[in-house]
């Protein structure tokens, strides 16, 4: 280091206090900064705009070779005030300083130390950027910072897509400010972006970050449970969130969804849970940015390796006793971005290879985040993946193109890609394989129990379940048993399965006001833990007398108190309803009282005086039922309390007078009629038996009809719900389907007119030499109409003069060489013939492609050519003067005769006009008339004879004969004059100018 990095070093090491043990960096937060070509002008407006005590800890990843000499160091130092060193193994990271990666290594981060790693020497391309953010998001999780700056390629967006999975903060520089946009754009595309900034304006952003409240206190301790954001705040959240998406995360678990709602916080500089429930009001742009947020999209390609070799080991159960030919149904829920279903997919494919078997899959992948499905769909993966893929599965299953991994076809034809609500939606059937990781973790365990039975309904009896390292399947292992306890894979086990009732409706409603489940659907455990407080605060109220929750049916829900004075069970199968189980002396008043309520909608009805027996004896009681208006959750269902009767003061009566004694023939009358009246009332009671047994009897009928009622609508209900799953499945098929046809049908309408707009005579041919596909220029030399599509080529004619077109196809599909040939059709147009092998993507021949580009125009000009080439030989070889004038009679040409005779000083006369040269001897009105003349009628003359002086020759007597000269249609006019000199004085014409 230069003086100035030694004066730097020492006046912040006095002024800062910087970690000095690792317990101290393990806390500190750490911004990570990947940068490659115009990186360094990047770096330096980013540094010379940020304050030297941040209280970060700066950490610089470039491109650079390992021969190089980096003094990458030295000219950041010019710009900040902060410490600019060189990475080494084991230094540990200290605030307001920036490190640089030296060239050739790889840096990691591990307990607040840096590591130098060696660069990998395999054949895909070393990706620094990638290599540390990810090592610095599994170091300091949400206390990491990733920054993208100017560069070519994808290099650091895997990196920020790791960071943002741990709940860090991501930046990118804005690409119309970088000087090579290609990792910023690449990091964008990810959508895994918080800020897109020109590089100077990121650190006032940083700044404004570690300001913040919530985020100081995470880097205090982030273990301590975060009570920033309160219960009453996450039900608005939930609310909010649910009206926008249509989804619901109540069922999440609430740390997670705390730790996410306050880094968006972070990110706004807010403070309060009220003012970020305002913000998502206000700006609904937030709530889809939360949404996204909460999906926790984090995968690569074979995450966990071992996890992949222990489900590979598994693989064979799922094919003992099936045919060869047997389709494999894999279902991926919560696939994110594809990574897992590609793998899963390349492991089904080894495996064929590996067994020797062509066994055919069908894999379908699900998530809520329909821009992840998309993701997916296309197949296009950053060159970083690299990292997670060998060398020969990168080789076989992908391609490279614009600097990006693509999946291949044979891979991608097997999946299907769909947005499904994992929670509302009905699972897919008769499944082979599940791979659920690393979803669970994120659901509470009520959610948990609901989507475990699920999974067993939706598997076929031996179908294998693959988990996350981290989840289990709780009590449910009855339903499956372990294969592997290590990485979480587990086999159904045989025996009925049935579409497990969902609770989960009463979340996912549009009513507002619905935070709570009913009760009725709850379960008993569900009633002890989550409304038992609730119902003891409604028995308070009353003075918690003995007391039951009932329903309209009087089922019993809730008991508070010794009852059993008042109910005691029934013979037989236990019931848990109150008028079954009451005491004598209690059921009528139980059953009027809740015909009143049901009937006549009274909210209250009391009682008193019940005389109840009980043990042998009878107590009197006062009986009340109130109608529950709130909470929501039990609305109308029934309090009933049993209370002691309060005797009430009895006034002494004033002394009776006595009653004379009654007489025999009294006492007689009053016998006979007691005597009448116990007959009538045995004869009744008698009769009353009987129609109760007639009733009991026809009761158990109806009750063995409705016992098979009820057993064929179970079995309607299962047929449903299977034809629901088929139907959510086809209609998943018919989506990913409908999608294919869009953009077949596209590529298909940019194919069409690609190949019109060329206006090349184009036939495309399959292996039998059938027609697939023409042009409409091909009309013109093959008699062809649309209904010949799959028609042999050697059974349609054609007009041109070559036999040889069906066999040169044929050579050309057998020796997979191109043939070129000109050819002429009846009309004398000619074309260039070529014959091409049809290649597919994966490099495969299907067929042949058959062009005829129209070469007539380049015909004719080599004909006019090699026209004019002879011409001039035979102009050359006549011994008299010869001149070829163009229609503005100057010079085109000169045969050797007349330079020999006229031109004896080997002047160019080349484009210079007749009358001009010699000294203007040839300069005549009546050899101008001539010409003229023979220009304008087409006409020739013949012995003109001209006498005129010529420089240097003296005076010559000559005869011209002229005519035009007969070329090609369309060329240019020319005159053709031949020259005699004669002895003979004619003196028919002199020099124009005598």
């Amino acid at each position: 280091m230069n003086a100035k990095d030694d004066q730097t070093d020492t006046r912040t090491q006095e002024t800062l206090p910087v970690p000095r043990n690792d317990a101290e960096a393990s806390v500190l937060p750490v911004v990570g900064i990947g940068a490659s070509a115009g990186g360094l002008e990047a770096l330096q407006l980013f540094l010379s705009h940020l304050s030297p005590e941040t209280g970060f800890a700066f950490i610089v990843v470039t491109h650079q070779l390992a021969e190089h000499i980096s003094l990458l160091p030295e000219l950041l130092n010019r710009f900040t005030d902060m410490p600019v060193l060189t990475a080494e193994d084991g230094m540990l990271l200290e605030r307001n300083h920036i490190y640089v990666s030296p060239p050739g290594k790889n840096l990691s981060v591990f307990k607040g130390r840096l590591h130098l790693m060696v660069s990998p020497k395999q054949n895909y391309a070393n990706l620094p950027i990638d290599y540390f953010l990810r090592s610095l998001a599994e170091d300091v999780q949400d206390k990491s910072i990733g920054i993208i700056l100017s560069g070519t390629g994808t290099d650091g967006t895997l990196g920020l897509k790791a960071i943002k999975g741990v709940a860090g903060m991501t930046m990118a520089q804005d690409p119309s400010t970088a000087k090579f946009d290609g990792m910023p754009l690449s990091a964008i595309a990810m959508g895994e972006v918080d800020f897109v900034l020109p590089a100077e304006k990121m650190g006032q952003r940083l700044i404004e970050y570690n300001e913040s409240s919530n985020f100081k206190r995470r880097a205090i301790d982030k273990n301590q449970p975060d009570n920033s954001i309160d219960s009453e705040s996450l039900q608005k959240a939930f609310i909010l969130l649910r009206n926008r998406t249509a989804h619901d995360f109540s069922g999440y678990k609430s740390t997670t969804l705390k730790r996410r709602i306050i880094r968006r916080m972070n990110i706004h500089q807010i403070q309060t849970a009220d003012r970020y429930i305002e913000l998502l009001q206000e700006n609904p742009v937030e709530i889809d940015k939360l949404f996204k947020e909460l999906l926790i999209n984090v995968t690569n390609f074979f995450r966990d390796p071992e996890a992949f070799e222990a489900l590979t080991t598994a693989l064979p159960k799922l094919f003992q006793d099936k045919p060869d030919n047997y389709e494999l149904r894999v279902w991926i829920p919560g696939c994110s971005s594809g990574e897992e279903a590609y793998s899963i997919a390349i492991l089904l494919k080894e495996y064929n290879k590996k067994t020797g078997k062509a066994h055919p899959f069908q894999i379908f992948a699900t998530d809520l985040d329909e821009s992840c499905i998309n993701w997916a769909r296309d197949g296009v993966y950053p060159i970083g993946i690299a990292a997670d893929i060998s060398p020969e599965r990168l080789e076989q299953f992908f391609y490279l193109k614009d600097n990006q991994y693509c999946i291949i076809k044979e891979i991608r034809d097997n999946i299907i890609f769909a947005v499904q609500n994992l929670i509302q939606q009905p699972p897919f059937t008769r499944l082979d394989l599940i791979s659920c990781r690393n979803v669970l973790i994120y659901l509470n365990p009520d959610l948990q129990k609901e989507i475990l039975p699920r999974f067993h309904y939706a598997l076929n009896p031996g179908g294998i379940l693959f988990l996350g390292s981290s989840e289990s399947i709780g009590t449910y292992d009855d339903l499956f048993s372990v294969i592997d306890s290590k990485w979480k894979i587990y086999q159904r086990n045989s025996g009925p399965s049935t579409f497990p009732p969902s609770r989960l409706g009463a979340y996912i409603t549009k009513d507002d006001s619905s935070q709570i489940p009913p009760l009725k659907s709850l379960s008993i455990e569900s009633q002890a833990g989550t409304l038992v407080r609730q119902i003891e605060r409604i028995l308070l109220e009353h003075f918690a007398p003995v007391s039951l929750i009932i329903n309209e049916h009087g089922k019993i829900f809730y008991i508070h108190g010794r009852t059993g004075n008042y109910l005691e069970p029934t013979p037989g199968q236990p019931s848990w309803n109150i008028i079954e189980m009451a005491r004598e002396g209690l059921r009528i008043p139980l059953l009027n009282a809740l015909s009143r309520v049901n009937k006549k909608g009274e909210n209250e009805i009391i009682s008193s005086g019940l005389r109840v027996k009980t043990n042998g004896d009878f107590e009197t009681i006062d009986l009340m039922l109130v109608r529950i208006r709130h909470p929501e959750g039990l609305k109308d269902l029934f309090l009933v309390s049993f209370q002691p009767h309060k005797k009430e003061t009895r006034i002494p009566h004033s002394p009776q007078k006595k009653v004379p004694a009654a007489t025999n023939e009294d006492k007689e009358q009053l016998e006979q009629e007691l005597a009448f009246i116990k007959e009538s009332l045995r004869a009744s009671v008698e009769e009353l038996q009987t129609a109760n047994e007639k009733l009991k009897a026809s009761n158990e009928e109806l009750q063995s009809t409705n016992e098979e009622l009820q057993s064929s609508n179970e079995e309607l209900e299962t047929s449903k719900e299977e034809m629901q799953s088929l139907n959510e499945e086809l209609n998943t098929v018919n989506s990913e389907l409908q999608n294919k046809v869009e953009m077949l049908s596209h590529a298909n309408n940019d194919l069409q007119n690609l190949l019109n707009s060329t206006d090349i005579a184009t036939i495309f041919l399959d292996t039998d030499l059938k027609i697939r596909r023409y042009t409409q220029p091909v009309k013109n030399l093959i008699k062809i109409i649309d209904s010949d599509i799959g028609r042999p080529l050697g059974d349609l004619t054609s007009t041109l003069k070559y036999d040889h077109l069906l066999e040169d196809a044929k050579g050309v599909l057998e020796a997979l060489a191109a043939k070129v040939a000109e050819v002429e059709s009846a009309k004398g147009e000619w074309y260039l013939l070529r014959i091409l092998p049809y290649r597919t993507v994966e490099n495969m021949i299907d067929g042949l492609v058959i062009t005829f580009i129209d070469i007539s125009r380049i015909k004719k000009a080599e004909l006019k050519a090699d026209l004019a080439d002879v011409t001039t030989s035979i102009v050359n070889t006549i011994l008299q003067p010869l001149l070829v004038l163009d229609d503005r009679f100057h010079i085109v040409s000169a045969n050797p005769a007349f330079t020999q005779a006229f031109n004896t000083a080997n002047e160019n006369l080349t484009g210079q006009s007749l009358f001009t040269i010699h000294g203007a001897a040839w300069d005549s009105n009546q050899l101008h008339t001539h010409l003229s003349e023979t220009l304008m009628r087409n006409t020739a003359f013949d012995k003109f004879y001209y006498d005129t002086e010529f420089p240097g020759l003296g005076k010559k007597q000559l005869i011209i004969n002229g005519r035009i000269l007969k070329q090609l249609k369309g060329s240019a006019t020319l005159i053709l004059l031949s020259i005699d000199e004669t002895t003979e004085n004619t003196g028919q014409d002199k020099k124009p100018h005598d």
